[in-house]
């Protein structure tokens, strides 16, 4: 499976064998800027400030993370924690 973020607020799940769309996760009150996975989990960041982790079999949302004061650019993923840049000049570590 692949994920796609864009800036109409959504992430798109697809098969990578096929190319066909297997999901649209909607969650987001602004472009998504940053995916990256966490196990069965899809990890996204946003211009709304927030993090999503999603539950990539569902589609429904985990949890949502916020404390960011401007858009999160960048999501990793490092074991069972989830590290999240953003636009105010600071990086968040969760134990999400």
């Amino acid at each position: 499976m692949l994920v796609t973020a864009s800036d109409d607020k959504t992430l798109i799940v697809w098969d990578g064998a096929t190319g066909q769309q297997l999901q649209q996760l909607r969650g987001h009150d602004g472009g998504v800027k940053a995916v990256a996975w966490k196990g069965h989990q899809i990890v996204s960041g946003a211009d709304d400030k927030s993090v999503i982790v999603w539950d990539a079999a569902t589609g429904q949302q985990a949890s949502k993370l916020e404390g960011h004061a401007d858009a999160v650019y960048s999501v990793a993923v490092e074991g069972s924690r989830i590290v999240s840049a953003s636009g105010d000049g600071t990086a968040i570590v969760w134990d999400a």
